[in-house]
């Protein structure tokens, strides 16, 4: 059986995809917030804080959060100076029910369309998709609950369905991951000077078996569910990493994580609420070395979170789907600073991703 590549770059660029994939969360927001929410009404009486805007819709901070940056970004709404939310012209102009150029009867054509509909639940629950229901979650496991991941059949299809994005966007994360020094595991337990790279909710495992293939001296350990770790023994195989990678299974709330000179976050962050990341940030770190690295991989909201659209309406899906949103780097530094790690650099890769670099000194 051919080998393989893990390290091909596709021919062209995958993102454009990507970006009108999850378009329909535009026309959704503006519909929810219209026609259920009646943000630009409420925001047309007077500027309000993030909190009071919280209060007066009543939703969680997580919720309102995700609305305003997506609101931001769509460039409906604003940020003062002084923090206050306040609409820009053009959602004043068009939005607001009271101006006679309002074209809120137009958007609330939409406002009770399924994916609308689905939306204000999410956003006034709070929960996501599926956790009502008896199969739970799609793409989270939480300890006590149901989850997708647990079942053969919904873990293969998931898994290999994320695993499509991986194999754009893994090339370009191994090649901008640097080496760094020899690692300290492997050369207590046989003299090797490559690394050991533990990849948490690792899922396919195809960033590691990128990595592996880069870097022929080093090893790789993929911690996840049982169900998810099958399909990441077959793509072990496909790719000629599997004698250097250990699969692991694992709660990675409850149980311990295996010695290893780097942990990897991939696109696992974003599927939780602030204090769920720092607390992941900071038992990943706990257990590395000196000279350990912690790689987290994932997209970035700006620093202000009101943008860029892409990156916003990528948050909502995140939000519909899992516990979690975007974060900025600053939100990121900061997880990172808690855990008494000392950053090194945030590089790009693709798909609106990026590889950011912290190390235990």
């Amino acid at each position: 059986m051919a080998v393989k590549d893990a390290l091909r770059f596709p021919p062209t660029d995958v993102t454009p995809i990507f970006d009108l994939f999850r378009g329909n969360f535009a026309t959704e927001l503006l519909a929810a917030s219209v026609a259920h929410l009646h943000v630009f009404d409420i925001l047309n009486e007077s500027p309000l804080s993030l909190d009071e805007l919280q209060r007066r819709l009543v939703l969680s901070e997580r919720a309102t959060q995700v609305l305003v940056t997506g609101l931001c970004a769509m460039q409906l709404l604003t940020k003062r100076l002084a923090g206050e939310i306040d609409l820009t012209p053009l959602a004043r102009n068009h939005l607001v029910t009271t101006s006679p150029f309002s074209v809120g009867g137009y958007i609330s054509l939409a406002a009770q369309s399924a994916g609308t509909l689905a939306l204000v639940e999410r956003l006034k629950s709070d929960r996501p998709e599926g956790a009502e229901s008896e199969q739970g979650a799609a793409f989270i496991f939480r300890e006590g609950s149901e989850s997708a991941m647990d079942r053969e059949d919904s873990a293969r299809f998931l898994t290999l369905s994320l695993a499509g994005r991986a194999w754009n966007v893994a090339p370009r994360f191994a090649d901008v991951l640097p080496a760094g020094q020899p690692g300290k595991i492997l050369k207590d337990n046989s003299g090797s000077s490559g690394r050991v790279l533990l990849d948490v909710a690792g899922g396919s495992g195809i960033y590691t078996m990128a990595v592996l293939q880069k870097y022929p001296t080093w090893r790789g350990i993929i911690f996840d569910r049982p169900e998810v770790l099958k399909i990441a023994a077959e793509l072990a195989e496909q790719t000629g990493v599997r004698d250097r990678l250990e699969l692991h299974a694992g709660d990675m709330w409850v149980d311990p994580f295996p010695p290893a000179d780097d942990i990897l976050l991939s696109n696992v962050l974003h599927d939780w609420d602030r204090p769920q990341c720092a607390r992941l940030v900071a038992k990943a770190t706990s257990g590395l070395p000196e000279g350990g690295r912690l790689l987290i991989h994932d997209v970035l909201l700006n620093s202000d979170l009101t943008g860029p659209l892409e990156i916003a309406l990528y948050s909502l899906a995140l939000f519909s789907l899992t516990e979690g949103r975007a974060y900025s780097l600053e939100e990121y530094r900061g997880w990172i600073a808690g855990a008494d790690l000392k950053y090194v650099d945030c590089i790009p890769t693709s798909a609106h991703g990026h590889l950011i670099l912290s190390e235990k000194v």
